[in-house]
């Protein structure tokens, strides 16, 4: 198993840092999400870069359905796929890279793991700011994110491809996520509309719930760090020199412009 898993994360690091794509079937290995999880860590340890965050995905109804997933999965995020707005973001084709509108959040104090749940109350009190985003997405499979399954999904780092945040926010607690509209422009053209509630309910359930979950995995939350919180607005796939820009209202703006990268 342990060599299985990593062949898997070799193909699907050189995927994301060469393009092409790695079979389907490089992952039959995978005998649980525990054994996915351990196939991120293999790939992080191969990238040798610094964690700029974490990213939580799956967490619409929507999001779901399409990724074939049971519930949110989780990923590191590292910083040289990190932008601050606005961005151009290069993909690779055939990889099935695709926009989502998010809510972020940075935290200010660490969240170690501990033998005791956090409570909702105790990881808010860590949260410093509100950065509106988006996340770039993409499948390293050959099935791109047409249903790959769980175990597939969150091997393949959860579909992160990359991330561009706008201006933080530091009076975030005066804002009602659940409720807060978003819209996404494509070319000038408004192409999805969203509110904050689209993820897991409110977004901030969704920091309580990785919160937990990589406490639960021996993980940690460290202050500086930036959690996203899943899509508002669905999956927007993305063509060649696409330009996006995610009108969060009061919250600020985010624009992103789609490279491709030469095969």
């Amino acid at each position: 198993m342990t060599r299985s898993m990593e062949s898997l994360a070799e193909k699907l690091w050189r995927a994301r840092t060469w393009g092409g794509q790695a079979p389907v079937e490089a992952a039959d290995g995978l005998a649980t999400v525990e054994d996915a999880y351990r196939v991120q860590r293999k790939i992080e340890a191969r990238s040798s870069m610094s964690r700029f965050g974490w990213k939580v995905g799956a967490t619409s109804e929507a999001a779901q359905q399409s990724l074939d997933s049971d519930g949110p999965v989780s990923a590191p995020m590292h910083t040289p796929f990190c932008f601050e707005s606005p961005a151009s973001v290069t993909v690779f084709p055939g990889q099935s890279a695709s926009v989502e509108c998010e809510f972020a959040f940075r935290f200010s104090h660490n969240l170690p793991p501990r033998t005791v749940a956090y409570c909702l109350d105790e990881v808010l009190e860590a949260v410093g700011g509100l950065l509106p985003a988006i996340e770039v997405v993409g499948g390293r499979f050959e099935d791109g994110l047409g249903r790959i399954g769980q175990q597939r999904l969150i091997a393949d780092m959860s579909a992160h491809t990359a991330f561009v945040y706008g201006q933080e926010r530091y009076d975030w607690r005066a804002t009602d996520a659940k409720s807060h509209g978003v819209s996404l422009y494509r070319n000038g053209g408004a192409v999805r509309h969203g509110v904050g509630s689209n993820a897991l309910g409110d977004p901030l359930l969704v920091l309580h719930w990785i919160a937990n979950h990589l406490s639960l995995r021996g993980e940690s939350i460290e202050a500086g760090q930036v959690v996203t919180t899943g899509t508002c607005t669905g999956i927007t796939p993305v063509t060649h020199a696409d330009q996006f820009v995610a009108d969060f209202r009061t919250l600020g703006q985010v624009e992103v412009t789609i490279a491709e990268q030469p095969t």
